[in-house]
């Protein structure tokens, strides 16, 4: 068995080196630049698609989605994913079973807590109604307590002219759980140590056009909120100071995200695209006729979207009123072009997902599926493929699609059947495909609104400490780090995580006086989701709110 370390990891949920390495080099971020000069710093490549969900479960199992089941916010039956519905055991937990104390706090997809040999505290996906999102469960009587009520999630969003109020509260929630983070630092022992800040993420999805100056939604006068956005990240870098100091000398520190961020110039909607292409199918009955004559003159969830946002519905506060905007996109969605409308007996693929993920309607997976496994599967497969190759820009005459993957190129294991048949990325990813609303638009391509950037396939990887080398750190992908954390705290690795040790980040020394040892590994039972109908709903209510699903 190796050394046995403390380990302290930072997620930065989205950081992304194009943002901080300016910010790195002007020395406004000394936290993070001090780690950097002292350890490695490299660039971390993230699971696809390059979303919250499967991207932070394959972080904490060290496996690829095929293994984990997890592809997207929800499942394809509709559920929200959570912690009993992943198979894998997360990181932490192993930790656990090797008898090492664990304090983690807001890490996504954790709810409900497992128990664990310390205190875990979950993260977004968490419904809000709920009060037992720590284990143990009297932590959170004794947080509130201290700190008063606990701040699990943002109540504000982006609203044009009333940016303070969303920068407000992401510096009012950040040093609330700096302080929880602290509390628990400096009155718990522990060998593990993990938070999460979710503020990045939010700040750069909402707010990634005031940083930007070509983006079609920045404004001139943004000039003061760029200078706020700064200093978050400055707030953020100085708690980590703190923290940091606190641990000690002996501890290696991890600092790394689940995926980069950029901006978002185009959305691109794909059903529209395989209707057009011929692939989705339309009723053909008197309801379905005329909601396709109102989206043929364009009206769409789109426009509902566009005229909600003026009506001020924007600004309706994210927790209390949620229900009531879930309500009245579900409306608009009843009464337009929705996939109720498909005709699933003549449609041979569809989109679903944040990213560039197609379906084909397979026969014995799909509930209405009509294409047959093997031969027919494969040339429907092929042919889509083909004529994604062939997508260009209408304005540049480019070819729009980047790399193009069929579902076993990517993923493997026992749930490979619920993967994409087919995925892709834009050559541009300031083009976002969407699927996540069968119609959202009239038209296949449309100039970006709402938020304003999005996700990336690199993030960031920083790690310093004793046996950490100093220098570059290249070809890491965040199924690697549960290995390397296990390997840093000197404990085996089961056998069937798809990550490897990422031995790069280690002197030769200390890769020599500890060998990588493994053990056997298994997953664990994928159980029930543990909370109410009414819950299920609200989840799905924030993320269509935040316009991830």
């Amino acid at each position: 068995m190796g050394e046995r370390k403390k380990l302290l990891v930072i997620g930065l949920d989205g950081a992304t080196f194009d943002l901080l390495q300016d910010w790195l080099d002007e020395g406004k971020l000394p936290t993070l630049r001090g780690i950097a000069e002292g350890g490695v710093i490299g660039e971390l490549t993230t699971v696809f698609p390059p979303v919250t969900a499967p991207a932070w479960t394959t972080f904490m199992t060290g496996k690829n989605p095929g293994k984990h089941g997890v592809y997207e916010f929800l499942l394809k039956d509709g559920s929200p994913v959570n912690s009993n519905l992943k198979d894998g055991k997360a990181v932490w937990e192993i930790l656990s079973d090797y008898g090492r104390k664990v304090i983690v706090i807001g890490v996504p997809v954790t709810y409900p807590p497992k128990k664990v040999k310390g205190m875990l505290i979950s993260g977004f996906l968490t419904p809000r109604r709920k009060r037992d999102f720590t284990y143990p469960p009297e932590l959170l009587d004794e947080i509130e307590s201290k700190f008063g009520s606990y701040r699990l999630y943002l109540n504000k969003s982006y609203v044009e002219g009333r940016e303070h109020e969303l920068l407000d509260e992401l510096f009012e929630v950040f040093d609330y759980r700096r302080k929880v983070v602290n509390y628990l630092l400096e009155n718990y022992d522990w060998d593990f140590f993990m938070f999460h800040i979710l503020g990045i993420d939010r700040i750069q999805h909402e707010l990634w056009h005031i940083l930007d100056h070509k983006h079609h939604a920045h404004k001139e006068g943004d000039k003061r909120y760029r200078r706020r956005i700064v200093e978050y990240f400055q707030r953020v870098d100085q708690g980590l100071g703190e923290i940091v100091e606190k641990v000690g000398d002996d501890t290696v520190v991890m600092i790394m995200s689940d995926h980069g961020f950029g901006p978002i110039y185009k959305f691109m909607s794909f059903n529209v695209w395989l209707l057009k292409e011929g692939f989705l199918k339309l009723k053909r009955g008197p309801i379905t006729l005329l909601k396709r004559a109102f989206y043929r003159a364009g009206m769409t969830p789109e426009l509902g979207y566009k005229i909600a946002m003026k009506l001020g519905l924007g600004s309706v506060r994210v927790s209390k009123d949620l229900e009531e905007r879930s309500r009245l996109f579900a409306f608009i969605n009843r009464l337009l072009l929705s996939f109720n409308n498909v005709d699933w007996s003549r449609t041979i693929a569809y989109s679903k997902g944040n990213y560039g993920q197609i379906f084909i309607n397979l026969r014995g997976r799909e509930p209405f599926g009509i294409v047959e496994p093997g031969k027919e599967y494969e040339e429907a497969r092929e042919e889509i493929i083909r004529r994604l190759k062939e997508i260009k820009d209408p304005d540049t005459g480019e070819r729009i699609i980047g790399e193009i993957y069929r579902c076993e190129e990517i993923y493997h294991g026992k749930y490979l059947r619920e993967a994409p048949d087919i995925s892709f990325l834009p050559r541009d990813m300031s083009y976002k495909a969407l699927g996540t609303l069968a119609f959202m638009s009239s038209e296949f391509i449309r100039d970006s609104y709402g938020l304003s950037g999005d996700r990336r396939m690199k993030g960031i990887l920083i790690c310093s400490g004793r046996g950490i080398k100093r220098g570059k750190i290249e070809g890491a992908n965040i199924v690697d780090l549960a290995p390397t954390i296990l390997y840093i705290m000197g404990e085996k690795i089961p056998e069937d995580m798809d990550g490897k040790v990422l031995t790069g980040i280690f002197t030769e020394e200390h890769l020599r006086a500890n060998p990588i040892e493994f053990t056997e590994g298994g997953g664990e039972q994928v159980g029930g989701f543990g909370c109410s109908p009414e819950d299920i709903e609200e989840i799905k209510a924030r993320l269509r709110t935040l316009g991830y699903v």
